[in-house]
């Protein structure tokens, strides 16, 4: 398709990741998953501190199923440790907090970020078997541009398509390099760097996503990468393994600690949506992930502005994260359309509440069918 068509963007929610036998699982059913995880992982004495992780992780949650703070997700549970509404419990658990502090809510981030992080890569086999296909035939489909025989780089170049996905799995990006998208000359890329997510640097300050050429970016980071706050040094970005030539991940303790102790970890490349929001609003904050949520959502913003077809696909506007979708959205004032593929119910009630609640005038087209 050819330049001056405008750009399409494609926006990826965790419908489209999501299969209820052998997929990831959605935010209401991730309690159950983590505790699933935990049996499994349970006696294995190269995951003791991972299942720490996820067992403080799992009570946490527990706790918070009911009262007066009450979170049904992790993304919930995360909000109320930033605002500080689990403090007592957090001390109550832990004899060596003796004050309210910064650290002993870091801790409990960090703690959901491994049980997160570990537990969709102890899964991603499994996963990509069933779901690889369908990110493959979506690939595909973007890139039918008649010009299948042109270099991967000259394609990639001459792209109107832009992908930013708010899931933390790898399935796009695995998916990528068994499409036929990918030739033998660029096989031998640096993979984030021939997708142009930003992730192929290793300090963030460094972090930059060309602008005209095609680009796939993580809204929300992804598995299977840290980062690290270097003292002096800003944040550093560390890739755990391959993607072009993707081998199942030895899941264990050394993967989220081998690091020394202290302010300084390493934390999984995950940012919770909350944790997104006190970035973009600027809250004071210590998230690893700053930077590089600072960069990517102001490179979505600029790429927004350019779209004349919006596509979003599994997306569903939850409570947390549609405000900053939205103004995205907003940002996007020559868009001739906007296509919501969903479950039928939801995007009835997408296109409705896009209409009725944030006065979009511009034409919603329904795809009511699964990713």
């Amino acid at each position: 398709m050819p330049k001056h068509s405008g750009l399409r963007v494609y926006v990826l929610g965790a419908g489209c990741s999501y299969d209820e036998q052998h997929g990831y699982p959605l935010a209401k059913g991730f309690l159950s998953e983590l505790e699933i995880y935990a049996t499994k992982i349970h006696g294995r004495k190269d995951c003791q501190r991972i299942e720490k992780s996820v067992q403080q992780t799992v009570e946490l949650l527990k706790h918070y199923q009911s009262g007066q703070h009450q979170a049904s997700t992790i993304d919930q549970l995360i909000n109320l440790i930033l605002t500080h509404q689990c403090d007592d419990y957090l001390c109550s658990t832990d004899p060596r907090a003796s004050e309210r502090n910064a650290g002993m809510r870091f801790d409990a981030v960090r703690n959901a970020k491994i049980s997160t992080s570990a537990c969709f890569l102890e899964k991603e086999g499994q996963v990509m078997e069933r779901l690889l296909p369908k990110y493959q035939a979506f690939i595909r489909n973007i890139f039918n541009d008649g010009r299948a025989s042109a270099l991967c780089s000259t394609r990639l170049q001459e792209s109107n398509a832009r992908v930013f996905s708010f899931n933390y799995d790898r399935l796009f990006e695995l998916a990528f390099f068994g499409a036929g998208i990918v030739d033998h000359d660029s096989r031998n890329s640096e993979p984030y760097k021939l997708l142009n997510s930003g992730l192929d640097v290793h300090d963030t300050k460094d972090l930059q996503i060309v602008k005209n050429r095609f680009c796939f970016v993580k809204m929300h980071g992804s598995i299977g990468i840290r980062c690290k706050e270097e003292l002096g040094y800003g944040q550093n970005i560390y890739r755990d393994s391959g993607i072009a030539n993707w081998k199942q991940p030895k899941v264990t303790d050394e993967m989220f600690f081998s690091c020394v102790p202290g302010q300084l970890r390493d934390s999984p490349l995950i940012v919770f949506p909350y944790d997104k929001a006190f970035i973009l609003d600027g809250k004071p904050n210590n998230i690893t992930a700053r930077e590089y949520i600072s960069k990517i959502w102001g490179h979505a913003g600029n790429v927004f502005k350019d779209a004349t077809e919006i596509f979003i696909i599994g997306y569903s506007f939850s409570d947390v994260d549609s405000k900053y979708l939205v103004d995205l959205m907003r940002g996007a004032t020559n868009c001739r359309q906007i296509e919501i593929q969903n479950v039928p119910d939801e995007c009835a009630r997408i296109s409705n509440w896009l209409k009725d609640e944030h006065g979009f005038k511009v034409p919603i087209k329904m795809n009511p069918v699964k990713f």
